[in-house]
């Protein structure tokens, strides 16, 4: 974690490549020589650009060196080969096997090829042993693929160009990642034939496959910046691009002075007024202890070390400004409502002591300037827009860690289905965040993988089923409160109403001589009423109770399946549905409350 005194993790500058292509035996006689030497070109074009994009835009990352990954299966043939050059020019080998590697290492086609499988084994920075079974390798070979994806943002077909003939090849890896929003350099075995590079970015309209020649775009310099641009650097917009720097540049928050929501709460009997609604300190101790108790139940119980640091780091910042904006935006609200009131009542008050008018105009006015003064404060500061916007960020970093621990899982891609560049700092933030972390290592064979399909229900879908649960309920018997508080102004209101006609008919003399009285309430109660169904309105309490229940009705099936003798890809099918159900209910969250800021107009 960092220190207090430091802001958010910047994003480093990392670039992954990954690579698949056809074994040894399907390769030309005598091509290796020049598909080393392409490989060599691509590779030393991708890192030459890259190098180039952060010189020219090194504030955008953080001041770290940057890091080339290269991810392969290792597999005789084009995987080798490829791993060798890339190793060759200096970047980190992360090996992918298919299964655990001394079945996978007997599986090679000779001994040339084993004695070559050992010594980049032996210089890669991690190795993943996936739970294939040899006897059905083509299963293997697509959770490869799949793996392989997950980890890479540029990915190396050494390719016949063919569809798919069958489970696992190079063909259909290709369709995975193409689909996916990852870029394809398409190196063709044929010696004339250009390398291009295949990208649905270059044609985002329509999702389309790797023979249409919309996403075709020759191997150049000016294509590789142009589609590294796109992956790797912040969304130009300049409003996004100031509201990074703003989230970048925020500081550890100790207090809280807004405690109008918490108080609230306890006004209405949904639960006592605590001393850590006051400071962060309680709620920081809680994300540690959460973050803890994951690291020792998943990756530490199943040996799998998952490079997670960064995203701890990243996702308790976004955590607590999340909580610290959440409540200081909607303290904000319920000031500027409830004092709206007290106001009108201040305003009807000159008729029950006359004698001061005086002290009732000033603090009237200092009321209403009070008000005014809150909601420019709110309205420059943003509360609003980084309370969303933050939390938004923080659950989609949380997931990563069970995607990330799952090997071949991953989030979906940034941006559009037909478009995956980032197009806000959110989405480019959180990629940066993925491709930092890399390829876990470790071996998940398939206990292991039902085992950590259970752990992964245990500590990451289970708390959000029980937080969703938790926050229906509360949030739904505060807006059930608060409506009967309104009713209870307005049923007082039409008493009093109704017992100044009855007077009034009857020539009572309590009329004029509590008159006074009943002005006040026959008018300031209604303001008062007004002010609780505004906080109502504006919170949007029921409507959010219902979108946690149906999130946890949902994620509640997941956490049933993943907790049955899962398979790994079933496990990764499931968290990777289980991410996509949290961001669908904050997308619609952030629709309903995007416009709903302190502003007075």
């Amino acid at each position: 974690m960092t220190s207090a005194s430091a802001g958010p993790p910047a994003v480093p500058f990392v670039l992954a490549v990954g690579v698949t292509g056809h074994r040894a035996e399907v390769l030309p006689e005598n091509s290796v020589p020049v598909l080393r030497e392409r490989i060599r070109h691509v590779l030393q074009t991708i890192e030459d650009a890259g190098r180039a994009l952060l010189a020219a835009n090194g504030d955008c990352f953080a001041s770290f060196a940057p890091r080339m990954q290269f991810v392969s299966p290792v597999a005789d043939g084009a995987d080798q080969i490829a791993a060798e050059v890339a190793l060759e020019l200096g970047w980190e080998l992360q090996a992918i096997l298919p299964f655990e590697r001394a079945a996978y290492r007997a599986s090679l086609a000779n001994h040339g090829a084993r004695e070559r499988f050992d010594s980049l084994l032996d210089r890669a920075d991690c190795r993943l042993e996936l739970p294939g079974d040899p006897s059905y390798g083509l299963e293997a070979y697509v959770m490869t693929g799949r793996a392989t994806v997950a980890h890479c943002d540029v990915l190396i077909a050494i390719w016949d160009g063919l569809p798919p003939r069958g489970r696992g090849g190079t063909g259909e890896v290709v369709q995975l990642a193409l689909t996916r929003g990852t870029a394809i350099l398409h190196v063709p075995l044929a010696p004339d034939d250009e390398t291009r590079i295949l990208w649905s970015g270059f044609d985002p309209t329509v999702l389309t496959v790797a023979e249409d020649a919309g996403v075709a775009r020759a191997l150049d310099r000016s294509h590789v910046e142009a589609l590294l641009h796109g992956l790797l650097m912040p969304p130009p917009d300049n409003q996004e691009a100031r509201f990074l720097k703003r989230f970048l540049s925020e500081r550890v928050r100790r207090l809280r002075a807004r405690i109008e929501y918490p108080l609230l709460l306890t006004a209405a009997g949904v639960r006592p007024f605590r001393a850590r609604d006051l400071t962060t300190s309680h709620a920081e101790a809680q994300t540690r202890d959460e973050w803890r108790r994951y690291r020792a139940g998943c990756a530490e119980a199943h040996n799998i070390s998952a490079p997670i640091d960064l995203l701890e780091d990243s996702y308790s910042w976004a955590d607590r400004l999340a909580t610290h904006f959440a409540q200081t935006y909607r303290s904000g609200h319920i000031f500027n409502f409830l004092l709206g009131g007290v106001a009108v009542c201040l305003g009807l008050g000159a008729f029950i002591a006359p004698h001061l008018k005086v002290e009732e105009a000033a603090l009237e006015l200092l009321i209403t300037l009070a008000i005014i003064l809150n909601a420019i404060i709110g309205t420059r500061q943003e509360w609003h827009r980084r309370w969303l916007d933050y939390r938004q960020l923080a659950e989609r970093l949380r997931p990563m860690r069970s995607l990330k621990l799952l090997g071949i899982a991953a989030p979906d891609p940034p941006g559009t289905e037909t478009n995956p560049v980032p197009k806000r700092w959110i989405d480019w933030y959180a990629s940066g965040i993925w491709r930092a972390m890399g390829c876990p290592s470790g071996r998940i064979d398939k206990a292991c993988a039902a085992q950590l399909g259970c752990a992964i229900a245990t500590h990451e879908v289970e708390p959000q089923v029980g937080y969703h649960q938790r926050n229906a309920l509360q949030i739904e018997l505060l807006d059930q409160r608060l409506e009967q508080i309104g009713m209870v102004l307005f049923s007082i209101t039409v008493l009093v109403t109704i017992a100044t006609l009855v007077g009034l008919g009857l020539g009572s003399s309590f009329v004029s001589r509590y008159g006074n009285w009943f002005t006040l309430i026959s008018a300031g109660f209604p303001a008062l009423g007004t002010a609780v169904f505004g906080i109502r309105f504006q919170a949007d309490f029921g409507g959010d109770a219902l979108r946690s229940m149906a999130t946890a009705s949902t994620l509640e099936r997941i956490n049933t399946e993943l907790r049955k003798e899962v398979s790994l890809s079933r496990a990764a099918d499931l968290a990777e549905q289980a991410a996509r159900i949290m961001l669908s209910d904050l997308d619609e969250w952030r629709l309903v409350n995007q416009q709903r800021d302190l502003s007075l107009g």
